[in-house]
């Protein structure tokens, strides 16, 4: 929403006399003739004008006046030359620019103007380029960590990593110690069994199963929204099962079971992620937790999407 400008143009000059004329029984009591055959009435009858020329003048800004606020704006080697819509326009554009990097939002912004990098997500509070075994979690007052995503692959490299904090050091407070690092990625295998409707080719039913989970959790592409899966984002369970109903030619979504009939947990992470399983009060999976600067490497093959014995 654009400011208004005040009007300061707006009291006329038989305002101005008015006042002044309200002002002499307190300032000048002995001042009785206030009539404008008195020299006194005149000189204020003149100043009014002056006042009321001077508040016309204040209250419009010239071309002149603009080139002078952009010239204190851009510095003295400002190029006043050209169109000046086109120099307001210039300025209004550049102001819009990310040069400073103070909230989350601004680290993420111009990380992702960095070739290459197609997501960013800023963890305040950690360094993550530490090798101690608690950094991960630990709180870091003053640090900032960014977590840079390239394009079309898992890990940025080096000069890439390089190339972000290049452009953030100079953008940031200066007690603010900036940390560019890759995701962690959290290994996650799915179990389910998909039963087809009657004329379905089955062996098309799993690929396209085991196609949508892998691209649900596609850092780039995947997501609810498909802008890649977020940064920190919880898997649920119910959503996976959600995706899989959805497919074309599918009659339902059941757990998979093993050689004796015994329902199998959903989702396995690696041995070491285990405490990241959330259960219910039946045991039963219903969520993996991530952290703030992991995403999701989705392991999924034939084997773990199952068909009905029947099919």
């Amino acid at each position: 929403m654009p400011l208004s400008l005040p009007n300061l143009d707006d009291l006329s000059w038989e305002d101005l006399l008015e006042e002044g004329r309200a002002l002499i029984p307190a300032w000048a009591p002995e001042w009785t003739n206030h009539n404008p055959a008195d020299p006194g009435i005149t000189l204020m009858e003149l100043f009014a004008y002056f006042s009321e020329k001077l508040m016309y003048r204040l209250n419009r800004i010239s071309d002149e006046n603009v080139r002078e606020y952009l010239k204190l704006i851009n510095g003295p080697d400002w190029d006043a030359q050209g169109a000046l819509a086109d120099k307001k326009r210039e300025m209004l554009n550049s102001l819009r620019e990310s040069r400073r990097a103070v909230a989350p939002e601004d680290f993420e912004k111009l990380a992702v103007s960095v070739p290459n990098v197609v997501r960013s997500k800023c963890i305040a509070r950690r360094n993550l380029e530490s090798i101690e075994p608690d950094a991960k979690t630990a709180d870091a007052p003053g640090h900032v960590s960014v977590v840079v995503l390239p394009n079309k692959r898992l890990r940025p490299s080096r000069e890439l990593l390089a190339s972000v904090k290049q452009k953030l050091e100079p953008a940031r407070m200066l007690t603010t110690r900036v940390h560019a690092v890759g995701p962690r990625y959290l290994s996650l295998r799915c179990r389910f069994t998909v039963v087809p409707q009657r004329g379905t080719h089955a062996e098309s039913l799993r690929k396209a199963a085991i196609k949508r989970l892998e691209g649900f959790f596609d850092p780039i592409e995947g997501g609810t929204d498909e802008k890649g899966w977020p940064f920190g984002g919880n898997i649920y369970l119910s959503e996976l099962y959600r995706i899989l109903s959805e497919l074309p030619g599918i009659e339902n979504v059941t757990p998979a079971k093993d050689s004796h009939g015994a329902r199998l947990d959903e989702l396995m992470v690696e041995p070491g992620d285990t405490a990241r399983l959330r259960r219910n009060s039946r045991g039963e999976v219903e969520a993996v937790i991530l952290q703030p600067d992991e995403l999701v490497e989705a392991k999924v093959d034939s084997a773990d999407i199952t068909l009905p014995p029947h099919v």
